[in-house]
């Protein structure tokens, strides 16, 4: 009754887990998670400051070119018309940058025209502070000299011309790396949903070899995998801590373990890492579930796989070794998949910051994973 009992629940529980897995599409994991996509570019950014103040130096230089002499010094000219026009430029992003969360909650083109009119409010607000600054200063004579319309005039003209084309390069710079980042972090999805399903099955295959001869065993198989899930299925993240990772291969090695029994060992050998350092979710799995399967399986008395973290240089280095089959498995094209696979989400998570080489040297199988300590794409 007891053994009955148990292959029915693990049976329920593995179409449960199945199903819900399976049954995920991209699509769906984006409608209980959503990811809030902004219009406007975050003006506070330093990277959006930086190239605002690049652009009003190069205006500030052409106006320089261009206009007559306010002094007898061309690079005393720069320098003041420089302080002018960058004045302008960084008031509006500080104020683009409060006004910001307000903006985004309004409609598109409502949000873009009235970001272009805060640029002009701002540009004639700055134009006149510089006149009394002047005044204040016993520059001018008055607040209001001869050529005040023509000199608001002026500013208005080149600010409305200038501010359409710096808010639409911003704009359009924004959207195209939103779009960059949506892609990317579909294409991580759906190699995430390759692995996740697979490695699901495969634990489950584990504990079914068990459920006849050893349901002790199984049951505690069972239980270990349901703390498994629970750290490692309703992770949100694309990143997690190195030491969650670390947690969910011992998970998944105790389970290998209880099928293979004596023939399995696995040498770990992890270092300290600073509190901050995260990597993709499911990156040590695979490459010990492809330890295992491609050099313990084909040898009839097992042997050891080694398991080596640490961090060196803001790097974390992954290596994981173990011996080469005595013969090539007629699913050494699939076991490579895996590696593909987990190449490239780390490519899509890093870039080329990302390192994933494997090769056979004298008899072992190596494969070396070097990380970024920090960070990521997504």
């Amino acid at each position: 009754m007891e053994l009955s009992a148990l292959r029915q629940t693990l049976g329920g529980f593995a179409r449960r887990v199945a199903d819900s897995l399976v049954g995920q599409t991209p699509a769906q994991g984006a409608a209980r998670d959503p990811v809030e996509v902004k219009f406007l570019p975050d003006f506070c950014a330093a990277h959006v400051v930086i190239n605002v103040a690049i652009i009003a130096e190069m205006l500030a230089i052409v106006i320089t070119l261009v206009t007559r002499r306010i002094s007898l010094s061309l690079f005393q000219d720069l320098l003041l018309i420089s302080l002018f026009v960058q004045w302008i430029a960084l008031t509006s992003v500080a104020v683009l940058c409060q006004a910001r969360p307000w903006l985004n909650r309004l409609p598109r083109t409502r949000s873009l025209l009235m970001s272009y009119a805060l640029l002009l409010l701002v540009t004639l607000a700055v134009s006149e502070a510089a006149l009394w600054l002047l005044w204040g200063m016993g520059q001018l004579s008055t607040a209001r000299p001869e050529w005040y319309a023509y000199f608001h005039i002026q500013n208005f003209t080149v600010s409305a011309v200038v501010n359409a084309l710096a808010l639409r390069y911003l704009v359009n710079k924004h959207e195209l790396t939103q779009r960059t980042l949506s892609e990317a972090r579909a294409r991580i999805q759906a190699l995430q949903s390759r692995i996740r399903p697979h490695f699901v099955f495969n634990a489950l295959n584990i504990i079914a070899s068990l459920t006849r001869n050893e349901p002790a065993r199984a049951e505690r198989a069972v239980e270990d995998m349901a703390d498994l899930f629970r750290m490692m299925l309703s992770e949100d993240e694309m990143l997690v801590p190195v030491k969650k990772e670390v947690d969910v291969a011992r998970k998944y090695v105790a389970l290998e373990t209880l099928r293979l029994d004596q023939r399995l060992h696995v040498d770990w050998e992890v270092g300290t890492f600073p509190r901050k350092a995260a990597m993709p979710v499911l990156t040590l799995q695979p490459l010990l579930e492809y330890a295992i399967h491609h050099g313990i399986e084909p040898w009839p008395s097992g042997g050891t796989v080694g398991v080596r973290l640490w961090e060196d240089n803001d790097k974390i280095h992954i290596q994981v070794v173990n011996p080469c089959p005595p013969t090539k498995s007629k699913s050494a094209a699939a076991e490579s998949r895996t590696l593909e696979n987990l190449r490239s989400r780390l490519q899509s998570h890093y870039g080329d910051a990302a390192v994933l080489d494997a090769g056979e040297e004298n008899g072992v199988f190596r494969v070396t994973v070097v990380l970024p300590t920090r960070g990521g794409n997504l």
